[in-house]
């Protein structure tokens, strides 16, 4: 008989490892491939000229840091103003620009297309800097709590904070009296007061500009609502769920009217993607905290006013993010760990 499904996994994670460690040996300045073994360009598609912006610096830090291999050519094009064109135009669209780039030369070239534009409704905290960029558990700065039950992903955990096993926390700093329960998703945020994060919950912080400065909007949810679900009817919305509430049910609790006004799709389309519910606040930790607030009213049947905010819905918080304030938190959260690191080497090697 053959290989057990056990042992077909561990060679799979074997074969994923060498491969790791080989693409490893490949980045940086100093690394060098051999002949055909890289592509000669890597071509990233958008869905517009804000995130090919997004996308482009990114590529940049990683370049600098030496995270990808410096011998490919990288290039990112932007989808054309107007209707989405799909896949497919998208491709002509990419072969329009590599000949623009780099004219008849390109089709000596071995190319790999990567359709990366567009948002998730199954992972929002990807879309607000690209599906493409997001973090896997690999790799440093990666750090583990509980025998690795919950990867955390270029964060910092101040002594004290508590994660439950199956939780994800990336990009985040998270303060000594947290408690983050199973199963949960913490991105791009900020605690530092003292709160208790339930079982499945999805946490995410967007930097916005819509004026001349930076805000910063939370949006949470639990990990099984469907932000993909919507209704045409309004007198439908009690069919979408907001943490197993209906919807009409939590805007009460936030002295929230369900009217036209509450949506941001300019289509019929009425889900918890477009529903402005997210308050708006001058601060990062604010903003998490006036969000879990809105989810402890949901939970509690207790009553949190809304109804004095500016809200913004997931779709407007990704249409006014702020990538460079963004990148920025991120930026001060690596130099935070890689000196962290510096000083726990000097003092193991005495030196």
């Amino acid at each position: 008989s053959g290989p057990g499904m056990g042992e077909r996994s561990a060679a799979r994670r074997e074969d994923t490892a060498r491969r790791l460690a080989r693409f490893a040996a490949l980045r940086g300045a100093g690394a060098a491939a051999r002949p055909g073994e890289l592509w000669d360009v890597v071509v990233l598609t958008a869905a517009d000229a804000a995130q090919a912006g997004a996308f482009r610096e990114q590529l940049a830090e990683k370049l600098r840091r030496e995270q990808l291999p410096r011998a490919v050519r990288y290039l990112v094009c932007a989808d054309p103003p107007g209707p989405r064109i799909g896949n497919g135009g998208s491709t002509l669209h990419a072969l329009r620009c590599l000949e623009e780039q780099y004219g008849d030369q390109w089709t000596s070239f071995t190319v790999l297309l990567i359709h990366s534009g567009g948002n998730s409704q199954r992972l929002p905290s990807a879309s607000a800097l690209g599906k493409i960029f997001t973090a896997l558990p690999l790799g440093e700065p990666v750090s583990c709590t509980r025998s690795c039950k919950a990867p955390i992903i270029q964060s910092i955990l101040e002594p004290g904070c508590v994660i439950g096993p199956g939780s994800v926390i990336e990009y985040s700093r998270i303060g000594p009296e947290v408690s983050v329960g199973k199963g949960s998703i913490v991105s791009g945020s900020y605690i530092n007061f003292s709160v208790n994060l339930p079982s499945g919950c999805f946490l995410s912080s967007v930097s916005v500009k819509m004026t001349d400065r930076v805000e910063y909007v939370t949006m949470v949810f639990g990990v099984g609502d469907n932000l993909k679900k919507g209704v045409k009817l309004m007198s439908d919305i009690h069919f979408l769920q907001f943490f197993g509430v209906s919807l009409p049910e939590c805007l009460d609790l936030w002295s929230l009217e369900a009217s036209d006004q509450l949506f941001s799709s300019e289509d019929t389309h009425l889900g918890l993607w477009t529903a402005r519910i997210f308050p708006v606040c001058s601060t990062l930790s604010e903003s998490v905290r006036m969000s879990l607030n809105m989810l402890n009213s949901v939970q509690h049947k207790s009553a949190f006013k809304l109804s004095g905010f500016q809200l913004l819905s997931v779709e407007e918080m990704l249409t006014y993010k702020d990538v460079e304030d963004m990148l920025k938190f991120r930026k001060q959260i690596y130099g935070e760990i890689c000196l962290q690191k510096e000083k726990s080497d000097y003092r193991m090697n005495g030196t």
